[in-house]
């Protein structure tokens, strides 16, 4: 048996986008076809084609093959099926073999053999060697187009920069690099192994995410089954999915988040001091249901809030941010009010002094009692949170991500700025309560480094 080291090139894109990789000479067209796609960063929307014709060279009756998926509607006269042929036979005269993905834009790939290799039981189907430069955007117009919008999006004063850019952010997304320099190789290696060798890649067999690593390589802090960022990253399209992947490696976001106890009590303060305030016993309310002033005044002074207020600060219902405070310690289920007294959940007593069991509580009630569509966004505001965005291109992430899972904003057009503002509301109230930010800081549009910690530790719990 022979793998073949193939060379793959991007015809016309400069600076030269290329990749070279091993592949079983067993290996059916389909698969070849699954690799291109996976190396060169693409998302498979649109049709492609095989043909050892060269596209570039007159045109000979009788001699050329061309080789197509058999699910096409409208196959080409002639056109053989790509799951019929293998990598061996078609390459077996030396190449070259030459890839055409969509039609539209025309992406003429060509492939070359480089070397032959003696198969490797012990090595998947598919093997990176190397590589330069991330493969275009989808539906980028071709070579020019694309070399065309990295150059406006690169020049801040040319008249298309902001529609360009918005362009990339709405049509590639957060999660696909954006430099025309990015290669990522381990990266993309991680992806051919989940795709052709799922049993080894060292990822749970039952697990849809791709980033839940079986029993055996899970490290404590490790992402598991039921986690936001798993049950999310389950439900988006597998080209997407893809992206995701990489992009929480290339971030970090799922590295272990090791936050001790000093850490967690800072990050979850005046949740922390609610919980104490009720403690085991609970706390008497008025009898118009508020918490008593002295508590109040004494809840806005520890914390730090009379600073950014004008008042006296001890009613509650004059006071929203203790008003905050308790409704949002409701929804996440820290708290209940019964017979006139708010009371601990049976959980939050259990954590009383322990910072990072509250920290934990915190975190998994925050999408307590959100709708589908709010949880989504919920996950989406904290990965943007998580992986660095700038503050005021966090929306654009939660819109993209949205969209790719099928929802639609109320009137049909593309989320805007205020919709996403609504969609992730609730999600934001919880944290609103976190870090040690003052509330003037947080307007201005300041990031906290503890809400980045916390971010991370809800997206995996």
């Amino acid at each position: 048996m022979t793998r073949y080291r193939l060379r793959v090139t991007l015809i016309g894109s400069e600076p030269e986008i290329w990749r070279t990789f091993d592949i079983e000479g067993t290996a059916r067209l389909r698969m070849l076809h699954l690799a291109l796609q996976t190396i060169m960063g693409w998302r498979e929307s649109h049709l492609h084609a095989f043909t050892d014709a060269d596209p570039f060279a007159p045109a000979l009756p009788g001699q050329a093959r061309r080789w197509e998926s058999p699910d096409f509607e409208d196959t080409a006269e002639g056109a053989l099926s790509e799951e019929d042929f293998t990598v061996g036979v078609v390459l077996q005269g030396g190449g070259p073999l030459w890839y055409e993905y969509d039609f539209g834009d025309g992406w003429i790939h060509r492939l070359d053999v480089i070397d032959q290799l003696p198969s490797d039981s012990a090595l998947t189907a598919v093997v990176l060697v190397d590589g330069a430069n991330r493969g275009p955007f989808e539906d980028s117009g071709g070579p020019h187009g694309y070399a065309e919008k990295l150059a406006i999006a690169a020049d801040p004063q040319h008249p298309e920069h902001a529609s360009i850019t918005d362009w990339i952010h709405t049509t590639v997304g957060p999660w696909a690099p954006h430099d025309p320099g990015m290669f990522d190789l381990i990266g993309v290696q991680t992806e051919l192994n989940l795709l052709f060798n799922p049993g080894e890649s060292g990822i749970a067999p039952y697990d849809m995410s791709g980033i839940v690593k079986i029993e055996a390589h899970r490290r404590p802090g490790d992402v598991h089954e039921a986690s936001p960022i798993a049950e999310f990253a389950s439900v988006l399209p597998p080209p997407i999915r893809s992206e995701l992947r990489q992009h929480l490696h290339r971030t970090g976001v799922l590295e272990p988040n090791e936050i001790d106890a000093e850490t967690a009590a800072r990050i979850i303060r005046p949740f922390g001091w609610l919980m104490q305030t009720v403690g085991a016993n609970g706390l008497a309310l008025t009898t118009a249901g508020w918490m008593p002033p002295a508590t109040v005044l004494d809840g806005m002074t520890e914390l730090g809030w009379l600073d950014d207020w004008i008042g006296k600060g001890n009613r509650e219902d004059l006071t929203p941010p203790m008003a905050n405070l308790r409704e949002t310690a409701q929804r996440i289920g820290l708290v209940r009010v019964q017979k006139g007294r708010l009371l601990l959940s049976t959980a939050a007593k259990k954590a009383l002094g322990d910072p990072q069991s509250q920290l934990r509580l915190v975190a998994g009630g925050l999408l307590r009692k959100l709708s589908d569509a709010e949880t989504d966004a919920a996950v989406l505001h904290l990965l943007a949170i998580a992986d660095g965005t700038p503050h005021d291109e966090r929306w654009r992430t939660v819109a993209f991500g949205l969209e790719v899972c099928g929802w639609r904003s109320s009137t049909g057009w593309r989320f805007t700025r205020q919709d996403i503002g609504h969609a992730t509301f609730r999600a934001q109230q919880v944290l609103d309560q976190l870090g040690e930010l003052s509330a003037r800081r947080r307007r201005r549009g300041e990031d906290d480094p503890l809400i980045v910690m916390f971010a991370r530790e809800a997206l995996r719990y």
